[in-house]
Formats: C-alpha cells, structure tokens, sequence
C-alpha cells in the first residue's frame, strides 16, 4: 500500500519553512555550474539588444514574487563585471566566514557594487553555489539609493524562485528596507503577504520600512495612521522616521499634521534641520501655534539660531496674531545681531501690540522710531488709527498716553498726535481735535504739520466752521508750514459747504483759493471740480464754465468722469439772469452725480 501524500498546506510550511517538495527534482538541476547575475553597470555602452529581456530594467517595475519565471534566452557570454587581480586581493587572506560576514557588512551599508564584486568572487573563487545568504545581501544591497532599484529587487527575486530557494523572515525585512527606498507597493503586498502565510514576525524596523515606503508614495494618510498605531501597540518609531514625516509633510504644505507630529515627539530628539524647516515654513505660512512652539522650545533656549528672514516671518506671524510678547523677542534677537531696521518691521510690531490692545507700547514704538532715526509716515500709525476709531474714548486715551509720555521726558514726534487727531476726525469730534491740536505746541517738540492743519479742514469741512478753518489758516502761515494741494482743496470745500455769510462771499473765496491752487501748478480733485461748477452754475455765475473747461484739460474722462453729462448741464445755465446776491435758481438741477465730497 502506499505511503499517504503528505499535505503541504500553510500550517505545514510554517512548521516545516525548510521543506520543499521540488527539492529531489532540483537536486539534479543543481549539480550544474550556476552564476547569480549581479548586473554590474556596464564599463563601456552596450545596446539593448545585447542582454536578455529579464535584465533590462523598468523603473515601474512591479514583479510578483510568484511570478511564473520569464521563457528560456541563453545568457550573454559576461553576465557580470570580470574579476581582475585587484578585485581579489582584499579577499585573499580571509575565509569564507569572515568573507560572509564581510558580505553581510557592505549589504548593510548598501554598497551594492563591493556586494556584487564579492558574491561573485566568492562563486568563482571559493565554490560557493547559489544560496540564501548571498542573494539576501543582493537584496539588502538593493537599498543603495544610485544602484538600488525596486526593478533589481524583482529580478532577484525571480531568480530566487526559479533556484527554489525560500525567503527567511530576515531576507523578507531586506526586502522591506530596499523598497522604502525604491517603493513598489505591489511588491510590499507580495512580501507582506507571503510573511503572513509563514507566520514570519514583522519587527519594529519592519514596521519603520512600511511607514517610510508610504511616504516616499505619498500615501501620507496611510503613513500617519501607521505611526499612530504603532504608538499605541508600543511599537518603537524611529526619530529618522519622524523627522522624514514631517519634513515631507511641510514639504506639500501640511503644516498643522507636522507641527502635531513634532509636538507627539517630545521624548524624542528632533534634529536641528528639522527645527529650522518647521519654524521656516509655519512662519511664512503664518501658523501661529506652530511659529511660537518652535520659537520658545529653540530659539529661547539658544538652541537654534534662525537666519534673519525667518525673523521676520516670525515677525510677521506675530503681528498678524496680536502676539508682542513673540514680536518682542524676535527684536531682541535681531538687535543681538545689529540687524538694520526699517519703518516696515517697526510696522509689524505696532500691529502685534494694536492686536494685543497694548496702546501704549505701540504708541511707545513710534518714540523708538523717532529716536532711531527713522522717518515716520502717516502709514506707520494705520494700524493705531483703526483701533483708535473703532470707539469715541480711544482717541482722548491716546491723547492723555502721549502726555504721560511726554511727561516723562521722551521726545512726541507729530505723527503720533497727528494720529489721534485724524481719529477724532474720523469720530466727527472736532472739540476734541482742536483741543489735541492746543497741547500740541507743548506735547510735540516739532509742533504742528501740514497734515495737522488738513485733518483740521476736514473737520471744519464736515462741521461747516468757516471761521475757525480761516482762524487755523492764519496760524498755519504763521507757524510756517507750507500747504499743499490736499490744503487747497479742503479750504474750497470748507467755502463751499458754509451755511452761515452771504453766499457771493463764500463762492468768491472758494474761487480765490481755487486760482491760487492752480497758479502753485496743483491740480484740484474731481469731487472739489464739481462742487465747485454746480455752487456756481447755481448761483449763475459765468466763472462755473471757466472752471469746466480747466476741468476738461486735466484728463478726467480717464477716470470715469462724464464729460458730456456736465455739458448738458451747464448748457441749462442762464448766465443773463446772473443774481449773485440772492443765489436762488430752482429751474437748475443740482448737477451731475459725484462721489462723496467728504473724501476730499
């Protein structure tokens, strides 16, 4: 009776992984002369044509591991880079233990080509046949990241099939090394799977080559759900692993998934690269918690010195997200390296104390300012202007700061009044403005500006105070201040818009300012053109078509103004029926629509 068939089922490879049933069959095969090709790089160019199909390699290669062996071509007459005397001689002296364990030390580092120099010296030389140990050095070699290749990787493979000679759960994890460099998630699944059929274990570096293959797929959901468990069943990630996660993470502009996955590190070293790179990127992506974790945890502790241009990206961040006590410290640095600052960095650090609703350090930024030499503009007090307008109180807390500050021996440049009373103007406090225009001979070494006195004449324009924007005119020719174009066309509206004195008066001083103006070689805005011709043309005064045709010459129809509409208009003007003194003219219409006078 014959023997029962043995059942070679998963359990029995498990527990039996040596057996295999082909081995009588391939007993005979193997008494044969074989050569393991290495595929060496050629020295000199060959064509394609020259080597068989299964050592042209393709960069997408995605070869199975049991993948039914490629049809039969003969092999080229030199697989394989020749042996020369040189090649040999390190190898002389030492036995094939040692040569193994030599073999297993370059496979490590994965100089590929050492490897394949010593198989095949150790082939040819020595007598060894084809066998495990040296294709999984072959493998693990693979993971040379100019020599290696997931192609090379198959083709081994292949051949190891063809040879029957099974993969251990070492040369598996070898495997798994080389394709985190050369990532081929077909062949990660073949290999994964065939270890799960054997019960082979995956390690903790098995599980760290996972992850780092799912990242150079860019599977980068995939990946942070594998650190995350890993974490959790306590599987050692190595900070290698963490620093390439992260940096790709930054790299495609994740930076909130890096800065958790820096701050789920803590108990690990982060290299300084890494540091510099998240702090770089959170800061010029304005990431705030990011930006200040970084800067506290390194930057602090002297542990990292950023370059300038992250200091101002943090600079920057700080600002944007109300935070002086950052902004602050990023100064101090800067100032450590003598760093030359501009109005636009000053800028930045009165918008992080604006944010921060710290009026008085930001007022006090101005003081530095003066004192650094910096010319100060009305665009360095923006900020300040737009939170001090945003409530009635602000602008007299302004006020009473700068005195204190006054007070207290530091020089008040003019802008920094000059800010509080544009925001009483802009909360139509005129009795406020002219009592911090008062103070401003005292508080204000420089005293009043030109940009004073317009802010003055806006108010007057909107409160209708002919009076007392003729009172400040007096003052600003005594004082010295020369007016410009913006003062001109606030005085011709401050004429136009008074309700009290008879009508003649006020339109012949509008026109006496207007001709002034332009003797100075200004030019008056479009909505002062109109108000004027329509007060004019109301009165019927012959002057409003004078003051058109000037307007017609200076190019308005490029900024939207209807020409032929203020023709029609002025065509309805009955000059013969002229009375200056009364002013009523009910048949003519208010004129063509403008934009709001009160911006001029």
């Amino acid at each position: 009776m014959p023997p029962a068939p043995i059942v070679w089922d998963n359990l029995f490879r498990c527990l039996c992984p040596s057996f295999n049933p082909n081995t009588v069959t391939r007993a005979i095969r193997l008494s044969s002369p074989r050569t393991i090709r290495t595929y060496h790089i050629p020295t000199c160019p060959v064509t394609c044509t020259s080597w068989p199909l299964h050592l042209r390699h393709s960069s997408t290669a995605t070869a199975a591991i049991y993948e039914p062996p490629p049809p039969f071509q003969p092999a080229p007459s030199r697989p394989y880079k020749p042996l020369y005397e040189h090649d040999k001689r390190p190898y002389l002296d030492k036995n094939t233990s040692a040569l193994y364990e030599q073999l297993r030390s370059y496979a490590a580092s994965g100089e590929y080509q050492k490897v394949a120099t010593l198989v095949q010296y150790l082939m040819k030389e020595r007598g060894e046949t084809p066998n495990l140990r040296l294709y999984s050095a072959l493998l693990h070699s693979c993971v040379s990241a100019e020599h290696g290749s997931a192609a090379k990787v198959a083709s081994f493979l292949r051949e190891m099939k063809s040879e029957g000679i099974e993969l251990d759960a070492e040369t598996c994890h070898n495997v798994l090394e080389a394709l985190a460099v050369h990532p081929d998630y077909l062949q990660r699944a073949e290999i994964l799977e065939y270890m799960r059929e054997r019960w082979f274990p995956l390690t903790n570096e098995g599980h760290n080559y996972i992850v780092a293959a799912l990242l150079r797929d860019r599977n980068y959901e995939l990946a942070l759900e594998k650190i995350d468990t890993m974490a959790l069943e306590g599987i050692h990630v190595h900070p290698w692993l963490y620093d390439k996660a992260i940096y790709m993470l930054l790299d495609i502009g994740e930076v909130e998934e890096a800065y958790q996955l820096a701050v789920s590190r803590l108990d690990l070293d982060m290299s300084p690269a890494v540091w510099n790179r998240l702090l770089d990127v959170a800061s010029k992506s304005c990431h705030h918690e990011a930006t200040k974790y970084v800067w506290k945890s390194r930057v602090e502790s002297s542990y990292m010195i950023p370059s300038s241009g992250i200091c101002f990206n943090v600079l920057n961040t700080a600002a944007r997200n109300g935070d002086a006590e950052l902004a602050t410290d990023v100064f101090r640095v800067l100032g450590n390296r003598r760093t030359a600052f501009t109005h636009h960095h000053y800028e930045m650090l009165i918008e992080a104390y604006i944010a921060a609703e710290d009026l008085k350090s930001s007022l006090s930024v101005l003081i530095i300012m003066k004192e650094a030499g910096i010319k100060l503009e009305a665009s360095s007090t923006l900020s300040i202007f737009q939170y001090l307008q945003r409530h009635k109180s602000r602008p007299m807390l302004a006020y009473h700061i700068l005195q204190e500050i006054h007070d207290a021996g530091d020089k008040v440049p003019t802008v920094a009044m000059n800010c509080a009373i544009q925001a009483c103007v802009a909360i139509k406090d005129l009795d406020g403005a002219i009592e911090m225009y008062k103070a401003i001979h005292t508080v204000c070494e420089e005293g009043p500006n030109t940009a004073t006195f317009n802010l003055l004449f806006k108010s007057c324009h909107v409160s209708g105070r002919k009076e007392l924007a003729m009172f400040l005119a007096s003052e600003m020719i005594q004082l010295g201040c020369v007016p410009d174009a913006i003062t001109y066309n606030r005085l011709i509206l401050v004429c136009l818009t008074n309700r009290e004195g008879a009508l003649a008066t006020n339109i012949n001083d509008a026109v006496r300012y207007f001709e002034e103006m332009r003797e100075q070689g200004w030019k008056a805005r479009p909505g002062t053109y109109f108000a004027l011709i329509r007060h004019l043309a109301k009165a019927r005064d012959k002057r409003c078509f004078e003051v058109f045709d000037d307007m017609r010459q200076q190019g308005f129809e490029r900024e939207g103004v209807d020409i032929q509409e203020w023709k029609e208009f002025l065509a309805k003007v009955d000059i013969k029926e002229a009375s200056m003194a009364s002013g009523d003219s009910d048949d003519i219409e208010a004129g063509p629509s403008s934009q709001d006078l009160e911006r001029s």
